[in-house]
Protein backbone atom coordinates (compact mmCIF):
# COMPACT_ATOMS: atom_id res chain seq x y z
CA UNK A 1 0.00 0.00 0.00
CA UNK A 2 2.85 2.34 1.11
CA UNK A 3 4.35 1.66 -2.47
CA UNK A 4 1.05 2.49 -4.24
CA UNK A 5 0.93 5.01 -2.48
CA UNK A 6 4.19 7.01 -3.34
CA UNK A 7 3.58 5.57 -6.63
CA UNK A 8 0.01 8.04 -6.64
CA UNK A 9 2.00 10.68 -5.41
CA UNK A 10 4.85 10.70 -7.67
CA UNK A 11 2.08 11.00 -10.35
CA UNK A 12 0.54 13.30 -8.98
CA UNK A 13 3.31 15.75 -8.27
CA UNK A 14 4.28 15.07 -12.03
CA UNK A 15 0.85 16.38 -12.89
CA UNK A 16 0.54 19.39 -10.80
CA UNK A 17 4.70 20.30 -12.08
CA UNK A 18 2.88 20.28 -15.60
CA UNK A 19 -0.16 21.86 -15.27
CA UNK A 20 1.85 24.48 -13.18
CA UNK A 21 4.55 24.77 -15.98
CA UNK A 22 1.41 24.51 -18.41
CA UNK A 23 -0.31 27.54 -16.45
CA UNK A 24 2.75 29.51 -16.32
CA UNK A 25 3.43 29.24 -20.16
CA UNK A 26 -0.19 30.38 -20.77
CA UNK A 27 0.71 33.28 -18.20
CA UNK A 28 3.31 34.45 -20.08
CA UNK A 29 1.94 34.33 -23.45
CA UNK A 30 -1.41 36.45 -21.77
CA UNK A 31 1.23 38.88 -20.41
CA UNK A 32 2.92 38.80 -24.21
CA UNK A 33 -0.20 40.01 -25.27
CA UNK A 34 -1.61 42.50 -22.76
CA UNK A 35 1.82 44.00 -23.02
CA UNK A 36 1.38 43.94 -26.54
CA UNK A 37 -2.05 45.42 -26.00
CA UNK A 38 -0.74 48.33 -24.19
CA UNK A 39 1.47 49.05 -26.27
CA UNK A 40 -0.48 49.47 -29.23
CA UNK A 41 -3.06 51.21 -26.65
CA UNK A 42 -0.48 54.02 -26.22
CA UNK A 43 0.49 54.73 -29.81
CA UNK A 44 -2.95 55.12 -30.54
CA UNK A 45 -3.59 57.64 -27.57
CA UNK A 46 -0.39 59.36 -28.06
CA UNK A 47 -1.82 59.81 -32.16
CA UNK A 48 -4.83 60.91 -30.91
CA UNK A 49 -3.29 63.14 -28.36
CA UNK A 50 -1.37 64.72 -31.50
CA UNK A 51 -4.63 65.05 -33.35
CA UNK A 52 -6.42 66.76 -30.94
CA UNK A 53 -3.56 69.43 -30.59
CA UNK A 54 -3.53 69.88 -34.65
CA UNK A 55 -7.41 70.17 -34.09
CA UNK A 56 -7.47 72.78 -31.05
CA UNK A 57 -4.54 74.82 -32.90
CA UNK A 58 -6.60 74.97 -35.88
CA UNK A 59 -9.61 76.11 -33.79
CA UNK A 60 -7.62 78.51 -32.43
CA UNK A 61 -6.36 79.73 -35.81
CA UNK A 62 -9.81 79.26 -37.10
CA UNK A 63 -11.33 81.62 -34.19
CA UNK A 64 -8.84 83.89 -34.73
CA UNK A 65 -9.64 84.55 -37.81
CA UNK A 66 -13.20 84.78 -37.52
CA UNK A 67 -12.31 87.37 -34.60
CA UNK A 68 -10.46 89.66 -37.48
CA UNK A 69 -12.90 89.47 -40.20
CA UNK A 70 -15.57 90.10 -37.72
CA UNK A 71 -13.78 93.39 -36.35
CA UNK A 72 -13.04 94.36 -40.07
CA UNK A 73 -16.89 94.00 -40.96
CA UNK A 74 -17.81 95.55 -37.92
CA UNK A 75 -15.07 98.57 -39.19
CA UNK A 76 -16.50 98.59 -42.44
CA UNK A 77 -19.85 98.81 -41.78
CA UNK A 78 -19.22 101.97 -39.73
CA UNK A 79 -17.88 103.17 -42.85
CA UNK A 80 -20.61 102.32 -44.74
CA UNK A 81 -23.14 104.00 -42.33
CA UNK A 82 -20.93 106.75 -42.12
CA UNK A 83 -20.53 107.31 -45.96
CA UNK A 84 -24.33 106.62 -45.94
CA UNK A 85 -25.34 109.28 -43.33
CA UNK A 86 -22.94 111.86 -45.56
CA UNK A 87 -24.68 110.86 -48.81
CA UNK A 88 -28.24 111.59 -47.19
CA UNK A 89 -26.80 115.19 -46.48
CA UNK A 90 -25.94 115.83 -49.67
CA UNK A 91 -28.94 114.98 -50.92
CA UNK A 92 -31.07 117.02 -48.50
CA UNK A 93 -29.04 119.75 -49.45
CA UNK A 94 -29.22 119.34 -52.91
CA UNK A 95 -32.92 118.74 -52.51
CA UNK A 96 -33.24 122.33 -50.95
CA UNK A 97 -31.22 123.96 -53.52
CA UNK A 98 -33.31 122.34 -56.66
CA UNK A 99 -36.21 123.34 -54.58
CA UNK A 100 -34.98 127.33 -54.66
CA UNK A 101 -33.95 127.16 -58.32
CA UNK A 102 -37.34 125.77 -59.14
CA UNK A 103 -39.15 128.54 -57.23
CA UNK A 104 -36.53 131.33 -58.62
CA UNK A 105 -36.74 129.61 -62.17
CA UNK A 106 -41.15 129.99 -61.78
CA UNK A 107 -40.77 133.47 -60.33
CA UNK A 108 -38.66 134.25 -63.75
CA UNK A 109 -40.71 132.14 -65.63
CA UNK A 110 -44.03 134.20 -65.05
CA UNK A 111 -41.99 138.02 -64.73
CA UNK A 112 -40.31 137.09 -68.34
CA UNK A 113 -43.79 136.37 -69.63
CA UNK A 114 -45.62 139.56 -67.60
CA UNK A 115 -42.72 141.15 -69.52
CA UNK A 116 -43.34 139.32 -72.83
CA UNK A 117 -46.64 140.21 -72.84
CA UNK A 118 -46.35 143.79 -72.08
CA UNK A 119 -43.61 144.58 -74.80
CA UNK A 120 -45.74 142.63 -77.25
CA UNK A 121 -48.45 144.71 -76.63
CA UNK A 122 -46.70 147.77 -76.67
CA UNK A 123 -45.05 147.31 -79.87
CA UNK A 124 -48.35 145.44 -81.10
CA UNK A 125 -50.19 149.25 -80.57
CA UNK A 126 -47.52 150.96 -81.54
CA UNK A 127 -47.53 149.30 -84.59
CA UNK A 128 -50.95 150.04 -85.79
CA UNK A 129 -50.47 153.32 -84.91
CA UNK A 130 -48.15 153.75 -87.15
CA UNK A 131 -49.81 151.75 -89.84
CA UNK A 132 -53.37 154.09 -89.27
CA UNK A 133 -50.94 157.27 -89.17
CA UNK A 134 -49.08 155.99 -92.46
CA UNK A 135 -52.52 155.39 -94.15
CA UNK A 136 -53.88 158.61 -93.10
CA UNK A 137 -50.92 160.41 -94.35
CA UNK A 138 -51.26 158.56 -98.17
CA UNK A 139 -54.92 158.93 -98.04
CA UNK A 140 -54.68 162.77 -97.93
CA UNK A 141 -51.39 162.44 -99.95
CA UNK A 142 -54.20 161.21 -102.97
CA UNK A 143 -56.78 163.27 -102.05
CA UNK A 144 -54.26 166.10 -102.35
CA UNK A 145 -53.30 164.55 -105.88
CA UNK A 146 -56.68 164.15 -106.95
CA UNK A 147 -57.64 167.27 -106.44
CA UNK A 148 -54.74 168.97 -107.88
CA UNK A 149 -54.83 167.50 -111.15
CA UNK A 150 -56.72 169.79 -114.04
CA UNK A 151 -59.69 168.47 -115.73
CA UNK A 152 -59.33 168.30 -119.23
CA UNK A 153 -62.77 167.54 -120.29
CA UNK A 154 -66.25 166.87 -118.81
CA UNK A 155 -66.12 163.48 -119.35
CA UNK A 156 -62.48 163.32 -117.40
CA UNK A 157 -63.81 164.98 -115.22
CA UNK A 158 -66.40 162.57 -114.06
CA UNK A 159 -64.48 159.89 -114.80
CA UNK A 160 -61.78 161.43 -112.09
CA UNK A 161 -64.68 161.86 -109.97
CA UNK A 162 -65.71 158.21 -109.72
CA UNK A 163 -62.06 157.23 -109.26
CA UNK A 164 -61.84 159.64 -106.42
CA UNK A 165 -64.59 158.10 -104.88
CA UNK A 166 -63.39 154.79 -105.63
CA UNK A 167 -59.90 155.40 -104.15
CA UNK A 168 -61.66 156.86 -100.84
CA UNK A 169 -63.91 153.46 -100.54
CA UNK A 170 -60.85 151.54 -100.82
CA UNK A 171 -59.58 153.40 -98.41
CA UNK A 172 -62.10 153.62 -96.20
CA UNK A 173 -62.23 149.54 -96.23
CA UNK A 174 -58.42 149.15 -95.81
CA UNK A 175 -58.79 151.65 -92.55
CA UNK A 176 -61.85 148.80 -91.31
CA UNK A 177 -59.42 146.00 -91.85
CA UNK A 178 -56.74 147.77 -90.10
CA UNK A 179 -59.03 147.78 -87.22
CA UNK A 180 -60.79 144.69 -87.34
CA UNK A 181 -56.84 143.15 -87.23
CA UNK A 182 -55.80 144.98 -83.83
CA UNK A 183 -55.42 140.90 -82.12
CA UNK A 184 -52.79 139.98 -84.77
CA UNK A 185 -49.04 140.02 -83.27
CA UNK A 186 -45.85 141.80 -85.52
CA UNK A 187 -45.84 139.17 -88.13
CA UNK A 188 -49.24 140.05 -88.84
CA UNK A 189 -48.75 144.17 -88.48
CA UNK A 190 -46.30 143.26 -91.14
CA UNK A 191 -47.96 141.01 -93.62
CA UNK A 192 -50.96 144.17 -93.66
CA UNK A 193 -48.42 146.75 -94.40
CA UNK A 194 -47.39 144.83 -97.59
CA UNK A 195 -50.79 144.01 -98.86
CA UNK A 196 -51.90 147.81 -97.82
CA UNK A 197 -48.80 148.91 -99.63
CA UNK A 198 -49.86 146.84 -102.61
CA UNK A 199 -53.30 148.23 -102.94
CA UNK A 200 -51.63 151.90 -102.77
CA UNK A 201 -49.61 150.90 -105.86
CA UNK A 202 -52.71 149.25 -107.44
CA UNK A 203 -54.99 152.14 -107.08
CA UNK A 204 -52.56 154.30 -108.21
CA UNK A 205 -52.13 152.44 -111.51
CA UNK A 206 -56.02 152.44 -111.79
CA UNK A 207 -56.02 156.83 -111.16
CA UNK A 208 -52.80 157.03 -113.64
CA UNK A 209 -54.61 154.71 -116.77
CA UNK A 210 -57.81 155.74 -115.90
CA UNK A 211 -58.38 152.31 -116.03
CA UNK A 212 -60.14 149.63 -114.06
CA UNK A 213 -57.25 146.38 -113.15
CA UNK A 214 -58.76 143.36 -111.57
CA UNK A 215 -56.43 140.02 -111.48
CA UNK A 216 -57.33 136.41 -111.81
CA UNK A 217 -55.87 133.40 -111.71
CA UNK A 218 -56.93 130.77 -114.55
CA UNK A 219 -55.02 127.53 -115.74
CA UNK A 220 -52.00 127.74 -113.56
CA UNK A 221 -51.36 131.37 -114.53
CA UNK A 222 -51.83 135.13 -113.54
CA UNK A 223 -54.38 137.23 -115.76
CA UNK A 224 -54.46 140.64 -115.76
CA UNK A 225 -57.80 142.40 -117.12
CA UNK A 226 -58.47 145.98 -117.57
CA UNK A 227 -61.43 147.98 -118.17
CA UNK A 228 -62.05 151.35 -119.66
CA UNK A 229 -65.06 152.73 -117.62
CA UNK A 230 -66.23 155.13 -119.66
CA UNK A 231 -66.10 153.89 -123.20
CA UNK A 232 -67.02 150.63 -122.23
CA UNK A 233 -63.46 148.96 -123.47
CA UNK A 234 -62.69 146.05 -121.80
CA UNK A 235 -59.85 142.95 -121.86
CA UNK A 236 -56.49 141.81 -122.57
CA UNK A 237 -55.20 139.03 -120.29
CA UNK A 238 -51.21 139.47 -119.85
Amino acid sequence: MEALYKKLYSKYTTLKTNKLSELEDVHKEQELKFLKFVSAAEDVIDHLRTENDKLLGQINDLGNELTSVRVAKDNELVEHQRLLLEEKKKNEALFEEVEKLQKLLNEGTSGDLSNRKVVNNTSNNSSIRMTRKRMRQEQDALDIEARCIPSENEGNSVDRESTRSFLKENASNKRQECSTSKANDQSGVDTQESDHQNWLVHALFEYTLDMKLSTDCQTGRLCLSAMHQSSGFEGYCW
